[in-house]
């Protein structure tokens, strides 16, 4: 079976009148602004398909499922989503959130992927009246901002209604994990454990760590064995991930804190300044410095 690969930056170049993408967030209500044909693809995103009226069918990781009115389907990154039909009066949204901006999120509660993991087993979520209204609400309100002329002001809003959103469902999902059992490893294969092991340690974190070393010790395997099931899971390095959740917290401090720089760089265990500016330099294309001089208006007073 041949599978397309598609990540958030493919997506980005799909933007038209008809759909909204930028590092964080896609969205369109056409399913073939998304899925190519009858291919089967694998997203490296979290995606989220609303069935509003009609129906649709498709296939995750060969599973089939079936979405009527009102229904939302989840589907985390490096899902397999194949055999994609909609009936002639199906009206849909899709939604797109980047594998960062989750991982982003997922950093305030290492609970969190409790509730990630109800979801990943119960991908289909009915909406009843009233759900339906506050998610609709929320749904406007991201298509309304996002249809607007986006400053950077404009996405920094977006992009916390979208977090609003995102936080809505997944607390929703955390309601509905009644006799839910709290070990993880009877309900997933042991890779998948592994790897919610490492995320739950990985978002406790506050950077300062950004060896695969040190996650290693802390879980009790070797770096090749960790590095191993971290690329099968999650689709990508161990590192990766490691310093996608570092630069987010230092990105945070920089736009957000009083701190000098040479305090953040101290806080996040630097061994020096020289040190620091490359490694901020490598990962978001700007030294510390010209980094904040381009968010001053975003600092907290």
């Amino acid at each position: 079976m041949d599978i397309v690969y598609i990540n958030m930056e493919m997506l980005k170049r799909y933007s038209c009148q008809e759909c909204y993408g930028d590092d964080y967030l896609f969205i369109t209500d056409k399913l073939d602004n998304i899925f190519l044909g009858n291919k089967s693809i694998k997203l490296d995103t979290f995606l989220m398909v609303y069935c509003i009226e009609g129906s649709i069918s498709l296939e995750l990781n060969s599973k089939s499922k079936q979405l009527y009115e009102n229904d939302l389907i989840v589907s985390l990154p490096n899902t397999i989503i194949s055999r994609i039909s909609e009936t002639s009066n199906a009206t849909i949204k899709i939604l797109c959130f980047s594998s960062r901006f989750v991982g982003r999120l997922l950093q305030t509660d290492k609970n969190t992927w409790k509730s990630i993991n109800y979801l990943q087993q119960n991908p289909i979520k009915h909406f009843e009246q009233e759900e339906n209204i506050l998610f609709n609400q929320y749904l406007s309100l991201i298509e309304h901002k996002a249809k607007r002329d986006i400053d950077k002001h404009q996405k920094e809003i977006l992009l916390y209604i979208a977090s609003a959103f995102f936080c809505e469902l997944i607390s929703e999902a955390n309601k509905k994990r009644i006799n839910y059992s709290a070990n993880i490893e009877g309900l997933v294969k042991q890779p998948d454990f592994i790897f919610k092991q490492f995320m739950e340690t990985l978002s406790a974190d506050n950077g300062s760590h950004r060896s695969l070393n040190y996650y290693a010790d802390v879980l009790g395997y070797s770096t090749k064995y960790l590095s191993g099931i971290i690329k099968q899971v999650g689709g990508k390095n161990a590192l990766q991930f490691i310093h996608e959740n570092a630069i987010e917290h230092i990105i945070t401090e920089l736009k957000y804190s009083n701190k000098s720089i040479k305090e953040i760089a101290i806080a996040f265990e630097f061994p020096n300044m020289s040190f620091f500016t490359q490694y901020v330099k490598k990962h978001i294309g700007v030294t510390p410095s010209e980094f904040r001089s381009n968010n001053q208006n975003t600092k907290l007073k």
